[in-house]
């Protein structure tokens, strides 16, 4: 009887001590093509730090992305259009004993169009900024797994942009999970 006092103990400490163990973990991420008028939704392998603790190759969609080069020297833009842009995403039922139904929630709070991405017109800008955020929604619904496919996505974003923001996060709520919300061929 002794023993069983120790073991709860026991396995908090280790559940502890590795919190803070990587792995490579594969999720997508919404990334600059060849050129700054391609989106391409790739595969992309992370190291994903907190890997034993409670998260999920969706909370990586945003997580910025240098690609390996044989130039160090320029090896230090970005080209995840999710990170660039400021989108994070974070679902809601990971470590929890008794988990509430999934729901994604898509932070847009700090969405902004970085520069170079769009002309100074606004119909192409808005046009745009649709395309990240639909391409970073593709990359949700390919991470979420059959588990979780169902999962509504909550928006959370300035006053400024909850009609045109409401409205994709709508269609991509009543959108049938099974088939792909943005084809990448569509481009900037």
């Amino acid at each position: 009887m002794n023993i069983l006092r120790w073991i709860a103990p026991v396995w908090a400490f280790i559940q502890t001590a590795t919190a803070g163990h990587s792995t490579l973990t594969a999720t997508y991420q919404p990334l600059i093509g060849h050129s700054t008028i391609d989106i391409v939704i790739a595969e992309v392998t992370c190291l994903h730090w907190y890997s034993s603790s409670a998260s999920s190759s969706l909370d990586l969609i945003d997580q910025r992305n240098v690609p390996p080069t044989d130039n160090l020297e320029q090896a230090k833009e970005d080209l995840n259009l999710a990170s660039i842009c400021g989108l994070k995403f974070s679902l809601n039922d990971q470590g929890a004993q008794n988990p509430p139904p999934p729901e994604v929630t898509l932070d847009a709070t700090k969405f902004v169009l970085a520069e170079g991405l769009a002309s100074g017109l606004a119909e192409d800008r808005d046009r745009i900024k649709g395309k990240i955020v639909c391409a970073s929604l593709e990359c949700v619904r390919r991470c979420l797994g059959e588990r979780r496919a169902k999962a509504p996505v909550i928006l959370k974003c300035g006053e400024a942009d909850k009609e045109w923001l409401g409205k994709i996060v709508e269609e991509f709520n009543a959108h049938d999970r099974s088939k792909e919300f943005f084809t990448p061929s569509e481009g900037l």
